[in-house]
This record gives C-alpha cells, sequence and structure tokens, in this order.
C-alpha cells in the first residue's frame, strides 16, 4: 500500500513538470530501447498488441496527424496570441522541410523491408516501404501537441489533467505509427526528438525576439 501511494505521488509530481517534461521522459526511454537492441522487437510487439477491432481506431487516430492536429493547434495559436500563432506556422513549416529532406537523404528501410514475414498487414491499408527515419506524422504529433501546452492559459487550473492528455496523444501518434507498421521505434523517436527541438527553440526565439511573451 505503501508502495502504491508512492508511485501516484511520483506521477503526480511528473505531471507538475507540464508536457516537455512527460515527452522528453518517454522519448528518453525510446531511445534506450533503441540503444539497446530493442528497435525491431519493441515495434513488432506494436504492430501486434491490437486486436483487430482496434485497427481502424489507429489507422483514424494516426491521421489526426496530416491535417487535424495542425488546424486545432494553430488556430488556437493563433486566437490566443496570434503573432506567436504566426511564428510557430512558419517553424512547423521549416520542420516538415527538414523531415522530408532527412527521409530523402537517408531514405532509411521501413518494418515491411526489414522482414516482410514479420509484418501484420492490416486491410485496405497501404503500407510504405522506404524514407522511414524520422516519423513526420509524430513529429507533427509532438509539435502540435507542445503548442497547445504552450498556449494553455497560466491562470487556468487543470494543468496537470491537459498536460497529461497532450502527452498522450503525442505518443500516442508515434505509437499508431508502429502498430500500422509505418516505422519503427527509432523513427518515432526521431520524429518527436526533432519536433521538441523545433518547439523548444521556437518558443525560446520567439521570446528572445519579443515575437511572444
Amino acid at each position: 500500500m505503501f508502495q502504491r501511494c508512492e508511485v501516484i505521488i511520483f506521477v503526480w509530481n511528473m505531471l507538475a513538470r507540464g508536457y516537455f517534461f512527460l515527452t522528453g521522459f518517454a522519448l528518453f526511454i525510446g531511445w534506450t530501447a533503441v540503444a539497446l537492441g530493442f528497435n525491431m522487437p519493441f515495434t513488432w510487439f506494436a504492430n501486434h498488441s491490437g486486436p483487430f477491432f482496434m485497427d481502424q481506431f489507429f489507422i483514424h487516430f494516426s491521421w489526426l496527424a496530416e491535417w487535424a492536429l495542425i488546424v486545432v493547434a494553430l488556430s488556437v495559436a493563433i486566437i490566443t496570441d496570434w503573432k506567436r500563432g504566426l511564428w510557430m506556422s512558419v517553424l512547423l513549416g521549416i520542420q516538415a522541410l527538414t523531415v522530408a529532406g532527412i527521409k530523402s537523404w537517408i531514405n532509411a528501410p521501413r518494418p515491411i523491408e526489414i522482414n516482410a514475414n514479420l509484418v501484420r498487414r492490416i486491410p485496405d491499408l497501404e503500407i510504405h516501404h522506404w524514407q522511414a527515419f524520422p516519423s513526420g506524422h509524430t513529429a507533427v504529433g509532438f509539435f502540435t501537441m507542445g503548442l497547445l501546452a504552450i498556449c494553455y492559459p497560466k491562470p487556468f487550473k487543470g494543468k496537470r489533467i491537459v498536460y497529461l492528455f497532450l502527452a498522450m496523444i503525442a505518443i500516442g501518434t508515434g505509437y499508431s505509427r508502429m502498430y500500422l507498421a509505418q516505422h519503427s521505434l527509432v523513427d518515432v523517436c526521431g520524429g518527436g526528438t526533432l519536433a521538441l527541438l523545433f518547439l523548444q527553440f521556437g518558443h525560446r526565439m520567439g521570446v528572445k525576439l519579443n515575437i511572444h511573451e
């Protein structure tokens, strides 16, 4: 009972540190797993982890990172502070170009090219074969949810729950890419890390240049 209370307190304190701490901690675990050689084992686990009725859920959940998350995050950012919103829109565009450039330059294989026999194929889902690293969907998920965390008004209560919700969407986006066998763990970690770097750089530069507070 005492240990259970300690775990609850630990998680509660983690939530207080905010979105960047939660997602950064998740990425640290992911990179550690990659370094220990669990890149593909974890990817195959994610791909085979869900019952078939979850397939459509993850297909649509992953699709959110193509447009919906972008529209929602940038709209909220522009409404709360139009200068910051426009500045972050530019950064998100630069991030997208950077991801595309790295994908083309490295041209890393996707899971189906690494071992097609282990890929669980989902009906009516087109699986890509190359340009895996980094994951663009994951980058969008981490960036847009981080932007919403930055825009969350300081006077409002419930920050812990909001940060947890946003972090779960970001991490869930990355997990969905492995579930759908579109990316491996290292691709997801790469996309998430790149997004947090862009977001932190953009936010701090915005403050330094007096674009926003």
